[in-house]
């Protein structure tokens, strides 16, 4: 079995003659139609499937330009959704880099005052341990060197000023711990 030229029906072996010779009849007049036609309507046929050519040239240049278009589009609108993204991505690993830093620096500054008050506290202590026996040495530990330290440690801020201060009352304890205190005997022989 074999199918004809519309390929939809098996034509049995016994029919395909038949079939050949209608298709052949069909042909011939076909050709005897168009040879009695005058050169006018060859022209005007001719013509006409120029214009069809040329119009389904068209058309596919226009559905090229279509598809052209779409898929410019297409692949714009990814390569945005990938800056989209990307900025996102960068935006989040930028919070997160800040959330740590605000961590290690509370952290730090948590550090910090506990040292502060550590040393604070040990000043405090050895001041009012050695008040009896040395009243100037307590007077420096306890007084603007400790807030000096305090601020050092707390406020993470030294300001010239302080030094100068720290030196004025440290001098000043000198002074009066030295006038205060009584004549040492001199040393046995």
């Amino acid at each position: 079995m074999t199918t004809d030229d519309a390929g939809s029906l098996p034509v049995p072996q016994h029919q395909q003659p038949e079939l050949l010779e209608n298709m052949a009849a069909e042909a011939h007049r076909l050709v005897a139609q168009w040879a009695e036609a005058p050169p006018e309507v060859f022209r005007a046929a001719l013509a006409t499937a120029r214009a069809e050519r040329a119009l389904r040239s068209e058309e596919t240049v226009l559905r090229l330009r279509l598809n052209y278009d779409l898929e410019k589009e297409r692949i714009q609108a990814q390569k945005d959704e990938g800056e989209r993204q990307a900025r996102a991505e960068r935006e989040a690993a930028e919070r997160e880099a800040a959330a740590q830093i605000e961590k290690l620096s509370h952290r730090r500054h948590v550090v910090n005052v506990g040292v502060g008050a550590g040393i604070s506290i040990a000043l405090l202590a050895a001041g009012i341990v050695v008040v009896d026996s040395a009243p100037w040495l307590s007077v420096i530990l306890c007084g603007p060197s400790l807030l000096a330290l305090a601020k050092v440690f707390v406020l993470h801020r030294s300001d010239p000023d302080d030094m100068k201060f720290l030196s004025r009352a440290s001098n000043n304890a000198t002074n009066v711990a030295s006038q205060s205190q009584p004549p040492q005997p001199p040393p046995a022989p």
